[in-house]
């Protein structure tokens, strides 16, 4: 009975002691599993920005400082470079000014160049028909000195007739009255062939004095427009020496603003490495339409929202997925987003953990969404974007992502605006809900 009793208080003792650690060590990972699985679309837990879990590892104060140290260094610098990057793109803005300024004048000189082109055309068009005229005038002189050739040796024949009726007038006066009469007719004729000729030639000689005075006016006006043509000329070539100088200048400050926008791109590219991926204010428009018209959700809320948890994409994270504390389970989905979408995991930048309360860092893109939230929203993401692997760093997926989510904590409605901003945050944070309303009321404008 003795025995019995002590087998019965041993087990009893076995049994508390494999409750208490069963209690104190599985539960608390069964718990910490457990919640991992829920966070995703519907969990009211901040699952976006600096998502807060019980499971995360804690950082010690020595640890935080340290973070902190680095993102503050991390935040000055990125100051320090942004500034650079707004004075580069006043300077970019000014040279474009001046581009603008000098392809406005290349354009003057263009024009007044054309001018002058059509004006040269128009000048040996007439120099061209004058020059006909002028061809012609000289065809018709010749035909007319031709004439007069023609009719000089008519002349000249007839005055040899008429000689030789005058040596032969001794034996006509000898012979009979018929024949007197016979020689008295052909001198009549020959006379009147005479004078017909002589005035003949008096028209001809005439009509080439005409013809020569028209021959001397088409002459001046080939030479006048000659001149005129050597003139315009001369504009033209000093024309197309301005407008080379415009286009060179042109070509200039086209040179020098591709300097300015490599340079650019580089501090944009620095910033980028420092406080993670940052995207163009007017693409983020585009795309905030876009999901807006998907979704439903109002497009100057969804602004809103990206305008206070990125600054419209300026600012997407830090920290790689070491520093970020983010827990193993995010972890595991994070590698497994970054291998569909073609990133290297050890490379994407994440934000980084928060310094004023715990929890962990982690969120990605634009939206700042955390891996498990991510793929719980993939397949509607692609639904909508037709992406087969949607990608967080991809600026229309993010953004839809974000009003995928804001559409499903009911920000279909403005009433269900300030609740939808609260649930993406996690928790009741009307702070934020005030924060996002006032930027969306600005993008209403």
């Amino acid at each position: 009975m003795q025995n019995k009793t002590k087998f019965t208080f041993l087990t009893k003792t076995i049994t508390v002691i494999i409750m208490t650690l069963v209690i104190v060590f599985v539960f608390p990972v069964f718990m910490g599993l457990f919640s991992n699985t829920i966070t995703g679309p519907i969990s009211n837990f901040r699952s976006v920005v600096w998502a807060s879990s019980n499971s995360n590892p804690q950082l010690t104060d020595a640890e935080k400082q340290k973070l902190e140290e680095e993102r503050q260094k991390a935040a000055d610098e990125a100051k320090d470079k942004q500034k650079k990057l707004d004075k580069l793109n006043k300077q970019k803005k000014k040279k474009e000014a001046v581009k603008e300024k000098y392809v406005n004048e290349a354009g003057t000189i263009k024009s007044s160049l054309n001018n002058i082109l059509g004006n040269i055309s128009v000048l040996e068009k007439k120099v061209s028909r004058t020059q006909a005229e002028l061809d012609k005038i000289n065809d018709d002189i010749k035909k007319q000195e031709e004439k007069i050739d023609n009719h000089k040796k008519n002349l000249a024949t007839i005055v040899r007739r008429i000689n030789k009726e005058n040596l032969e007038l001794q034996l006509i006066m000898l012979n009979n009255k018929r024949s007197m009469d016979e020689y008295i007719r052909n001198e009549d004729l020959l006379q009147e062939l005479q004078k017909n000729i002589l005035t003949q030639m008096d028209v001809l000689k005439e009509k080439k004095r005409e013809l020569n005075e028209q021959k001397k006016e088409a002459s001046e006006a080939r030479e006048v427009l000659t001149d005129q043509k050597k003139t315009l000329n001369k504009e033209k070539v000093k024309k197309s020496w301005q407008y080379n100088g415009a286009q060179k200048k042109v070509s200039e400050q086209d040179a020098e603003i591709k300097e300015i926008e490599k340079e650019m791109a580089a501090l944009q590219s620095t910033i980028s490495s420092l406080l993670g991926k940052s995207y163009n204010t007017n693409d983020i428009k585009v795309a905030a339409k876009f999901a807006s018209k998907a979704t439903g959700v109002r497009r100057a809320f969804i602004l809103g929202m990206l305008t206070v948890e990125t600054n419209l994409g300026r600012y997407t994270g830090g920290c790689n997925y070491k520093s970020s504390r983010m827990n193993s389970y995010r972890k595991t989905l994070f590698k497994q987003i970054t291998k569909e979408t073609g990133h290297n995991y050890k490379k994407m930048k994440v934000s980084c953990p928060p310094s004023g309360y715990k929890g962990t860092g982690g969120a990605m893109g634009v939206a700042q969404f955390m891996s498990d939230t991510w793929m719980g929203y993939k397949n509607k993401i692609t639904a909508v974007t037709g992406h087969k692997h949607p990608d967080p760093w991809n600026l229309s997926d993010g953004v839809m992502a974000m009003a995928l989510k804001l559409a499903n904590d009911g920000a279909r409605s403005k009433k269900g605006e300030c609740r939808a901003a609260m649930r993406y945050l996690g928790g009741s944070h009307q702070w934020y809900c005030d924060k996002v309303l006032r930027y969306a009321k600005q993008y209403e404008k």
